[in-house]
């Protein structure tokens, strides 16, 4: 069975909680504030430099370093945000966010799926109906295969939010594919198509579906090569020219036409 694309429900950045509660105005307050300001105005490089002088002068002030973290990450510098967010955790292990931070990032990278999903669910502890650690824990059991995944989704699937989400959609196809449930994965495959007719990430992952399935003669009755062929025609209609998934798709594409 193909690799399917496991698309992240949400992949956003924690400002909130960055200040220390109870501290009195004062000048690194005041320049979080102000470089929290630029960077939700996508000014991350002035904030990056306001964060690391913060961090520089305040060597023990965790959100400082949180701010460093979260700004370099965003400026391509994975390990000064690395650094930083370890440094904020030493300095204030039982605060959330420190938690958050650190585990959201190793959650970005798919070899640290398991230690994210370690990290995520302590952070999880300190704020239990916080939906982005849910999100993330969500991700990090997709990317680890972890059997926890399906309970992750099914909790989402009870928010309003995520209902009618293609991409949780996706997500339980995935998780069903990787189960080798295929019956399942094919229900939430077309129910991801419609949700997410305007998604090409979307049409794509279930075109593969559609294609793995004629291949290994799987649900002849239920699934055409029309169907494949009209999966992958749509994806590339609405691809962007960027799309990297755009050669797959057309050489998947021939080969259907051309074949018996």
């Amino acid at each position: 069975m193909n690799k399917f694309l496991r698309i992240n429900i949400f992949a956003g950045l924690l400002f909130d909680g960055v200040f220390l509660s109870g501290c009195q105005e004062s000048t690194p307050e005041q320049e979080m504030s102000r470089a929290v300001a630029l960077a939700r105005n996508n000014q991350w490089q002035k904030a990056a430099k306001i964060a690391d002088t913060l961090a520089r002068k305040n060597p023990s002030l965790a959100a400082a370093h949180i701010l460093r973290a979260v700004t370099s990450e965003h400026n391509g510098d994975r390990q000064t945000a690395l650094d930083a967010a370890r440094r904020a955790l030493e300095i204030d292990p039982d605060n959330f966010v420190t938690r958050y931070t650190l585990a959201r990032l190793y959650a970005s990278d798919p070899a640290r799926s398991s230690e994210a999903h370690t990290r995520l669910l302590k952070a999880w502890v300190k704020r239990l109906s916080d939906v982005q650690v849910q999100i993330l824990l969500c991700n990090a059991a997709m990317e680890a295969n972890s059997p926890r995944a399906v309970s992750y989704l099914q909790n989402l699937a009870l928010l309003p939010a995520f209902a009618e989400s293609a991409a949780l959609n996706n997500q339980f196809a995935v998780s069903f594919v990787r189960r080798r449930q295929y019956d399942k994965a094919l229900q939430y495959f077309q129910y991801a198509a419609m949700l997410g007719k305007d998604e090409p990430e979307i049409l794509l992952n279930v075109a593969r579906f559609y294609d793995s399935c004629l291949q290994n003669r799987r649900f002849t009755n239920r699934i055409r090569k029309k169907d494949a062929i009209d999966m992958y025609q749509r994806f590339l209609k609405i691809a962007g020219d960027d799309s990297s998934g755009k050669v797959e798709a057309a050489a998947r594409l021939s080969k259907l036409q051309n074949s018996r």
